[in-house]
């Protein structure tokens, strides 16, 4: 860049704008539906809303010489679509006003119409579409696990954060599955409240000292923030903007036009303008900037991140134990668990279980390797309503004469999204439970949450008591 003069450059940009405009419309109707929008992304942009879910797709398979049928369910779910945080909010009105003071509008007349669609009341509370999306997976597991459920909701445990986008995902997602179970909604069900389990990183004071409030703590992300690659796409965004160097596009601009973007494009009717702004280059390089701010702080950037999730952890595991025992002794156990919190619940699960840990791990100076063909990738991780799910099934002889419980296995599988996934324990997508439980104890037999976390005058408190 440095051989071309300034007015070289805007002219060469200009161009490749115009060409941009031509091809803007098509690419609007096509890729923005399926474009990444990290944590923003709403959850059936990625995934087929119209996907044919058969009934007891995922109740049963055969496992070697063994038929396995699914006995319990145990799934962790983000809330649905929401609305932007005021942080965001009231970032959209500064960067109008500002492109306004400085002449864009004469270039792009939308915005001198352009008001902010988002009021500050409606700060992270959860939209129409998150219900939608919530009601619709409440359908589709309901199908694909029908027979756990055998025309009966008393076996189902609910459990949210308490925030009010999670504990009306609960709702939305209760009435999807009673639906689907009952032929209609039924309306009296209330979450358990547990933000131990759903919310720990609210709870965490180690977490929020060394690293949410510590800037020091995400430096890869802050590297690659005021890096070249983003650099490139500020200064080429303001050329097409027609701003002057001294209120160029920053970093910060860059995101609250990718919020733009997503927000309108899942939240308005209209669509958004503001997306005529993200290329694929562009988006692409916000993504990952974004990505290695979550992988280094929800995942894989320190150990606390995914220790203290340990509660839900071990909450699943020992669910799961309680279900074998009970299945033993023919006594009544729980057909199912849902949870649902946010994406800061997801991310550490993930974490602690160890998926999505790319190698080499994400950082600033290594976009071109991860650029293209990487394992965490936010947007299909952990987009609204992303959703985490164990199924234990119980496996046994496919001999009709053997009519014994002596023989059985249980198993698990795993699933991301509704798709299973490999394992870590056993690198498969079936595992052995006494495998799987195994390679994960530590986090489920020895978790001292509040002792972890240095949370003051509980030290000698389990989660458990909680």
């Amino acid at each position: 860049m440095s051989a071309f003069t300034r007015t070289q450059l805007i002219l060469i940009i200009s161009l490749e704008y115009l060409c941009l405009e031509y091809v803007h419309v098509i690419y609007s109707l096509s890729s923005f539906q399926t474009a990444s929008y990290s944590t923003k992304t709403p959850y059936f942009w990625l995934y087929n809303e119209k996907e044919i879910v058969t009934d007891d797709s995922e109740t049963w398979f055969d496992y070697g010489d063994k038929a396995c049928q699914v006995i319990h369910l145990n799934a962790v779910l983000r809330h649905g679509a929401r609305y932007p945080s005021l942080k965001w909010i009231k970032r959209m009105s500064a960067l109008h006003k500002k492109l306004i003071e400085n002449g864009v509008d004469e270039r792009f007349p939308f915005l001198r119409s352009w008001s902010n669609p988002f009021p500050e009341e409606s700060d992270k509370i959860i939209a129409e579409l998150g219900q939608q999306e919530q009601e619709l997976l409440g359908e589709r597991f309901a199908r694909r696990f029908n027979l756990l459920f055998d025309e009966d909701m008393d076996s189902v445990h609910v459990v949210s954060s308490s925030k009010q986008r999670s504990h009306a995902s609960s709702l939305a997602f209760y009435s999807g599955l009673s639906r689907t179970v009952l032929g209609e909604v039924d309306k009296t069900m209330e979450p358990e409240i547990n933000d131990i389990a759903m919310r720990f990183h609210d709870n965490c004071v180690h977490f929020s000292e060394t690293v949410d409030n510590n800037k020091t703590a995400t430096s890869e992300y802050s590297k690659f923030k005021y890096g070249p690659e983003v650099a490139l796409i500020a200064k080429k965004l303001s050329v097409v903007l027609g701003l002057p160097e001294e209120a160029g596009v920053t970093p910060d601009d860059l995101n609250t036009i990718h919020q733009l973007c997503a927000f309108e494009e899942a939240l308005t009717e209209s669509g958004s303008q503001w997306c005529q702004f993200l290329d694929e280059e562009n988006l692409e390089v916000i993504q990952y900037m974004n990505d290695l701010k979550q992988y280094w702080k929800k995942m894989y950037g320190h150990d606390i991140s995914s220790a203290m999730s340990c509660p839900l952890v071990s909450s699943i595991f020992t669910t799961l134990d309680k279900v074998i025992q009970a299945n033993n002794a023919d006594e009544d156990f729980e057909a199912a668990v849902f949870g649902f919190g946010h994406a800061e619940t997801l991310a550490p699960l993930y974490a602690a279980l160890g998926l999505f840990k790319d190698d080499p791990q994400l950082k600033a100076d290594n976009f071109k390797i991860h650029q293209n063909n990487r394992k965490f990738r936010a947007s299909k991780v952990l987009p609204f309503s992303g959703n985490f799910a164990v199924a234990l099934f119980q496996c046994d002889s496919v001999d009709d004469q053997d009519d014994t419980t002596d023989d059985s296995v249980y198993v698990v599988k795993f699933y991301v999204n509704e798709k299973p996934v490999d394992i870590p324990a056993c690198g498969k997508k079936v595992c052995p439970y006494d495998q799987v439980r195994d390679f994960y104890k530590s986090q489920v037999d020895k978790c001292d949450f509040h002792k972890m976390c240095r949370n003051p005058n509980q030290d000698s408190k389990k989660h458990e008591e909680l």
